[in-house]
């Protein structure tokens, strides 16, 4: 049986395409992970208001509300979006070892 081994310059070569097709993918998929994270916080930093405040703070339980329904909106965005970024890290990393 033949063994074939790739050449360096083809090896070179699909790890660039791999690079650059995670820098042209991380234009959408950085501001979903970045949404994501911004609504998690203010789900947390509004209900950290309400307990601390109570009754007083019922316009954080709307932001709450709000930010909790927009996690649960982009929750499939998010884990397609961290899915993607896992996939592509994991090639370059197959291919620098």
């Amino acid at each position: 049986m033949v063994n074939i081994e790739k050449s360096d310059a083809w090896q070179r070569h699909q790890m660039a395409t791999v690079e650059r097709m995670q820098r042209d993918l991380a234009r959408y998929t950085h501001p979903v992970i970045r949404a994501v994270g911004l609504c998690g916080v203010a789900y947390l930093a509004s209900w950290a208001a309400v307990m601390l405040l109570g009754a007083e703070a019922a316009a954080m339980v709307v932001v709450a509300a709000g930010s909790a329904g927009a996690l649960v909106l982009v929750a499939p965005a998010f884990a397609l979006a961290v899915g993607v970024e896992r996939y592509l890290r994991g090639r370059l990393e197959e291919h620098m070892s």
